[in-house]
C-alpha cells in the first residue's frame, strides 16, 4: 500500500489558496511537461472544468508554464467530468485534465486526469506523475497556442442523444455545476433545477448531496428527479413520493437487467449486504473494491466486469463508459421503465437494505485507534454489526460506518464508537 503524497481517492483536491495554490499548480504544471516529454506523447492537453469561480485561476496558473514548454491546450469549458472523459477517448487524447472538486464545497477545487481510453489514471501513474512533481526540470522555451474546442461539447450530446428511448419529462437537479449547458441541451422540455451557475452556487443546497429540494418538487409535481453532483459523475435519483434512491440500488436495478448468472458485480466495502445477499439469489457475485470509483473500476476490468459502483452514485456501466457518467445512467435508468413497462417501485420489488448508520469525525492528526475502540468493534460484530472506520480521501475527516439489520443497533453503535473516538481526540 502506497501513501501518495497529493493524490487522494479522486485525484488532487483542496482548498484554493490553501493546498490548491500556485506553488502546487506550478510543481503539477511542469510534471505534465516533464510526463509528456518522458513519453514521447503528441504535445497536446484537453482541458476541461466545472463551473468554480476558482477555475480560472488554476487554468491560468497551469497554461501560462504548458504554453511556454510547448504543450498546446485545447480548452471545452465548462462541462462534466463525463463529458471530458468521453471527448479525451473519442478523439484519442493522450491526456485530459479535468478542473474539479466534485462534490465538495466551492472553496474547494482539484484536477482530474483521464487516459486516452476515457478512464481514471491507474495508481502506477499517481505514483509517477508524484515523482516528477518532486523533481527540478529543465524545459525548452517554445511558446505554442491555447484553442478553444467547446464545440466539442456538442459530441457528447448527441452521444447520449441517441441513446435516449423514454421521452417522459423529468426532472434534473444539476448542482448549478458541470451538467447545468448539457442538461440544458439534452432535455430541453424536461424541468431543470438548479442550474444557473454563478461560480459561487456550486452544489450549495443542491444535487445529490443536498437533495431536499428537488425531493419537494418530485412529490409537488409527481415526477420523477435525477440529481448529479458538480462534476455530473455522480447520481442520485428521487421518486414521485420523494424516496431517494441511491447508488446500491440503482445498481440492483442495472444487473436485474443487464447481468446473468455467474457474473460480477463490483461495489466497495460500503456496498449494502442486502445487495449482496440478492445477487447471490442469482448466483451473481459480489466483489468489493476499497472506496473509490477509480479503484471499483479497476475490480472491474480485472473481473471482467461490466457493472460497478458506490452507493454515493458513482456508477459504471462499462457498455457505456469507462467512468462514473450521471446524465449516462439517469438516461439508462429511464429507458428500463420504458422497455419493461415498470416503474421505479417495481424495479426494486424484493430490495430491502440493511441499515447503515455513519458519521464523519474531524480528529487530531496524530489519532490513532485505541484497545478500547476495538474492544467495542469486536463486540458489536459479535451481534452482527459491520463496522468501517477509515480516513476520508478527499475531506480532512474520519469516516465512521456501522451496518446492521436493526437500526437501533447500528445507531447505538455508531453513537458508542462516536463517544469513544471523541475521548481519544480530546486526550
Amino acid at each position: 500500500f502506497i501513501i501518495m503524497k497529493y493524490f487522494g481517492t479522486d485525484g488532487i483536491r483542496g482548498i484554493v489558496g490553501e493546498i490548491i495554490n500556485k506553488k502546487l499548480l506550478t510543481k503539477v504544471a511542469n510534471a505534465i511537461v516533464a510526463y509528456y516529454s518522458k513519453h514521447n506523447l503528441t504535445p497536446v492537453l484537453l482541458i476541461g472544468n466545472d463551473t468554480r469561480a476558482s477555475s480560472d485561476f488554476l487554468l491560468s496558473t497551469l497554461e501560462s508554464i504548458l504554453l511556454k514548454h510547448g504543450i498546446t491546450t485545447e480548452n471545452v469549458g465548462k462541462c462534466s467530468s463525463p463529458c471530458l472523459a468521453f471527448l479525451t477517448k473519442k478523439y484519442n487524447y493522450p491526456l485530459g485534465l479535468m478542473l474539479s472538486a466534485s462534490h465538495n464545497p466551492k472553496e474547494y477545487n482539484g484536477l482530474k486526469f483521464f487516459n486516452c481510453n476515457g478512464e481514471k489514471v491507474s495508481d502506477e501513474f499517481e505514483q509517477e506523475f508524484e515523482n516528477l512533481m518532486e523533481k527540478k526540470h529543465k524545459f525548452t522555451i517554445k511558446y505554442v497556442q491555447r484553442k478553444n474546442v467547446e464545440t466539442l461539447k456538442k459530441e457528447y450530446v448527441h452521444h447520449l442523444k441517441s441513446l435516449i428511448k423514454n421521452k417522459q419529462s423529468f426532472i434534473y437537479d444539476c448542482a448549478n455545476g458541470g451538467t447545468s449547458q448539457i442538461c440544458k441541451l439534452l432535455f430541453p422540455k424536461s424541468e431543470k433545477i438548479n442550474c444557473t451557475p454563478t461560480g459561487e452556487n456550486i452544489n450549495v443546497h443542491s444535487g445529490c448531496t443536498s437533495i431536499e429540494f428537488l425531493r419537494l418538487q418530485c412529490i409537488k409535481k409527481k415526477k420523477i428527479g435525477f440529481a448529479f453532483d458538480g462534476d455530473g459523475d455522480r447520481i442520485a435519483i428521487v421518486n414521485e413520493t420523494g424516496e431517494i434512491i441511491a447508488g446500491d440500488k440503482i445498481l440492483f436495478i442495472l444487473s436485474n437487467y443487464f447481468q446473468n448468472r455467474k457474473d460480477t458485480l463490483v461495489g466497495t466495502v460500503y456496498t449494502n449486504s442486502a445487495l449482496e445477499e440478492l445477487l447471490k439469489r442469482r448466483n451473481i457475485n459480489l466483489v468489493r473494491a476499497q472506496v473509490g470509483d477509480k479503484k471499483v473500476y479497476k475490480q472491474m476490468c480485472e473481473n471482467n466486469s461490466i457493472l460497478g459502483g458506490e452507493d454515493s452514485g458513482h456508477i459504471i456501466l462499462k457498455i457505456h463508459s469507462n467512468t462514473g457518467d450521471g446524465i449516462l445512467i439517469s438516461i439508462i435508468i429511464a429507458n428500463i421503465m420504458q422497455i419493461t413497462g415498470k416503474t421505479l417501485n417495481e424495479l426494486l420489488e424484493g430490495y430491502r437494505e440493511h441499515f447503515q448508520a455513519r458519521a464523519n469525525l474531524k480528529v487530531c492528526a496524530n489519532f490513532k485507534i485505541s484497545a478500547t475502540i476495538i474492544e467495542k468493534i469486536k463486540e458489536f460484530e459479535k451481534h452482527d454489526a459491520r463496522i468501517i472506520i477509515r480516513p476520508s480521501g478527499t475531506e480532512p475527516v474520519l469516516r465512521v460506518f456501522v451496518e446492521h439489520k436493526e437500526k437501533e443497533i447500528a445507531e447505538n453503535c455508531l453513537m458508542s464508537l462516536t463517544e469513544e473516538i471523541n475521548k481519544v481526540c480530546l486526550l
